[in-house]
């Protein structure tokens, strides 16, 4: 079946805690000072987390406190602000609470990430009398065991259901598309897309082969925006056929989540055997810093029996048993392959969750005599495997680690990234600034006399001057009307050869014949001004060294040229 084909699609109840992180670390907080309760509403709370706003509360937020400014910066904003730590570690044990709670409602509930709980919606739904009762008495659950308040979406597939949870909606039964139509582009950044979205059982709901494991989403949001594809309905209004035939299988995928359906999934694989790392405490787990020697080799000894079956695991359900005969249960899915690393890191959350949630106000557990790992959901260890040099998050990671390297070594300025921020000339488009710092406010147009699409692949910021003559080698001028003084003959080099110039065999002092040009280009900059500027801009084909071609974008300003970039 391919990727293409559709299923009728999985009720999903979403389950959100808005701003997990900051809730967490204010519980945290609380507990350890006995301040007085915080309202995030009114008083100002921001989470950093290497020296950068995550997360900021309302009454932060209304002081100009936002997520992404550096530390330095929001305090200044909103100095009365109170600043917290992110702790992963905590987050993920709190979150144990808001899971136990939702148990009590509907068992067996999915942690996709500590702030996010999925599970199937079409049981508990008719247990409980419908969707809306459902949703009331999860809300009300966790409630009234955390104090913490929570939204719950429900919708036609997990990626309706986690928009739908923002807001607190239940879609009705195929109206998915039409949910999903208005919301902007960006969305998509949310999608469920890679390995590990299956639920209850089920396989995964996208394919999992190599090519959706290396789909960079922010980059192909960017990419949809720029061609004008605005919302999720103008991406699923678009022929299903033209979009897989245009971008491939991955997009594909997109379109079919923005219209509100679900792929085909691929074939689980079920062993013959079932597989089961199990170990028993001796002595028994009762204390968090135990869990951290217990988790290691309980995860290697499950990777161990995957790499001998050649499978990997996306959804884990990690199970104890106390000394008193209890046994507890809670699963996990991943974006992907769960490694050693992965599995250690959730067997030491659970435990600590489990541990200390008598002590937040959670039922009290006995210390912890056996530990189990059952993997829920396989596939063949070829669909994840790393491309041939490594897949695109590891090089996403290493390259973060070598510029914060670089800029703890040589200064913030050490490493910058280019900016869109609007303007007429190339140069002007585009802004370095120190990477992982705010980014500059883009420049709102219209910049009438700025180049259509495409552009010059290479800009210089300082254009270097030549000369443009007609066949008698008199120089070639942009009258006041916008018209060439005479047909350019030739170009000539003067500045010193830049590299980019020199690929092309354009070297200084040389001369090249103009095989084509197109018409001038006018741009008055600030003409009802003192300060204004005339310039023009003239696109030109010369003949470079041998009989190679050149594509050359050229700028004439008081009476003299530069090159303003060349195209490939």
């Amino acid at each position: 079946m391919s990727s293409t084909d559709t299923r009728t699609a999985t009720r999903i109840a979403a389950v959100i805690v808005p701003d997990w992180p900051l809730v967490a670390a204010l519980d945290r907080h609380q507990r350890r000072t006995d301040s007085p309760p915080v309202d995030l509403a009114l008083d100002p709370v921001i989470l950093v987390d290497q020296h950068r706003v995550t997360h900021a509360g309302t009454a932060a937020q209304r002081a100009g406190a936002l997520p992404g400014m550096r530390r330095r910066a929001a305090r200044a904003a909103c100095p009365d602000a109170l600043v917290l730590e992110g702790d992963r570690e905590s987050e993920s044990a709190l979150f144990e609470l808001v899971a136990a709670a939702v148990d009590t409602v509907a068992a067996g509930v999915d942690v996709l990430r500590p702030g996010t709980l999925l599970m199937a919606a079409r049981g508990p739904a008719r247990h409980h009398g419908g969707e809306p009762v459902l949703a009331e008495r999860i809300i009300d659950a966790v409630a009234d065991l955390t104090g913490w308040d929570c939204s719950v979406g429900i919708a036609d597939g997990p990626f309706a259901a986690l928009l739908a949870a923002r807001t607190g909606r239940i879609v009705h039964p195929g109206r998915s598309g039409d949910y999903l139509a208005p919301h902007p582009i960006g969305a998509l950044r949310d999608a469920p897309v890679g390995p590990g979205w299956g639920h209850r059982g089920q396989p995964t709901a996208t394919r999992a082969d190599r090519t959706e494991r290396r789909l960079d989403l922010p980059e192909t949001v960017d990419l949809l925006q720029r061609l004008g594809i605005a919302t999720l309905g103008d991406l699923a209004a678009l022929p299903a056929a033209s979009v897989a035939d245009r971008f491939g299988p991955d997009v594909a995928t997109l379109h079919l989540l923005s219209a509100g359906r679900e792929p085909a999934p691929p074939a689980a694989h079920h062993p013959a055997q079932p597989i089961l790392a199990e170990t028993a405490l001796d002595p028994p787990l009762v204390r968090t810093d135990q869990a951290a020697f217990v988790a290691r080799p309980l995860a290697e000894q499950l990777h161990s029996m995957l790499v001998e079956r050649g499978l990997v695991c996306t959804r884990l359900r990690i199970v104890a048993r106390t000394e008193s005969g209890e046994e507890m249960e809670r699963t996990w899915r991943h974006d992907g392959a769960l490694t050693v690393a992965d599995v250690v890191d959730r067997i030491r959350w659970q435990c600590d969750g489990w541990i200390t949630r008598s002590r937040l106000g959670g039922p009290a557990t006995g210390a912890i005599v056996r530990i189990g790992l059952h993997p829920l959901q396989l596939e063949p260890a070829s669909r994840n495997a790393p491309a041939l040099w490594g897949s695109a998050g590891e090089a996403a990671q290493r390259a973060s680690r070598a510029f914060a390297r670089a800029q703890g070594l040589a200064g913030e300025d050490a490493v910058q990234v280019p900016v869109l921020v609007g303007g007429r000339l190339l140069a002007e488009e585009v802004q370095l600034v120190p990477w992982r710092t705010e980014k500059p406010p883009r420049r709102v147009g219209p910049w009438p006399g700025s180049l259509p699409r495409p552009v010059p692949a290479t800009v210089f910021r300082t254009p270097p001057p030549v000369q443009l003559q007609d066949a008698h080698g008199d120089p070639v001028v942009v009258t006041a009307r916008g018209l060439l003084s005479a047909p350019p003959a030739r170009l000539l080099v003067t500045a010193p050869g830049t590299p980019a110039l020199q690929r092309i065999g354009l070297r200084a002092g040389s001369t090249h014949p103009v095989l084509t040009h197109g018409s001038p280009t006018v741009i008055d900059e600030r003409w009802g001004t003192t300060g204004g500027n005339r310039a023009a801009r003239l696109q030109l084909v010369l003949a470079a060294a041998g009989e190679e071609e050149a594509a050359v974008l050229a700028l004439s300003r008081t009476g003299e040229w530069f090159l303003e970039g060349v195209y490939d």
